[in-house]
């Protein structure tokens, strides 16, 4: 797939699994470790928070290749603002990096953040995710506030926020 061809839709709701799927597999793919159960119930839970819009990049054989989960103010972190609809989870198929995809689902997901009346967006990203940094700030998400261990791993995450 290629940028241009990038075509973002809302997620029905039987390509839910397949997102949670795709999120499990593209943790692993980063971590370069084998698939862990944790992630995938984490992935459910967030599923199951309110939500503000799900939104699924997929090719012409109907395959999710990416998708971004927003959900609801105040489903992130206690520091996140208030305001803000939270970026919950934004993944590409492994392999499919680079190409647009994640551009143009972060770029959807804010969209409809504000289409839903949420004048800003957060994300917490994990603060060695070069990649993902690059992507966030590259779509105005500037960091906020201290460093945090992730809930699974422990590893440093940090809080980005974007408003228009």
């Amino acid at each position: 797939m290629i940028e241009s061809s990038v075509v973002v839709r809302t997620a029905a709701p039987d390509e839910v699994p397949a997102c949670i799927d795709l999120w499990a597999a593209a943790v692993a793919a980063r971590d370069e470790i084998p698939e862990h159960p944790a992630t995938r119930a984490r992935a459910q839970e967030k599923f199951a928070a309110p939500r503000v819009a799900c939104l699924v990049a997929a090719g012409p054989d109907g395959v999710v290749d990416g998708f971004a989960l927003v959900t609801a103010p105040g489903t992130g972190r206690p520091t996140d603002p208030v305001d803000a609809a939270y970026l919950s989870l934004l993944a590409v198929r492994p392999g499919l990096e680079a190409r647009g995809v994640g551009r143009a689902l972060l770029t959807g997901a804010q969209d409809a953040a504000r289409a839903e009346g949420h004048p800003a967006v957060a994300l917490h990203v994990l603060a060695d995710n070069d990649r993902a940094v690059r992507l966030y700030e590259a779509g105005g998400f500037v960091p906020t506030g201290e460093e945090f261990p992730h809930v699974i791993t422990g590893v440093a995450t940090r809080t980005y926020v974007a408003r228009p």
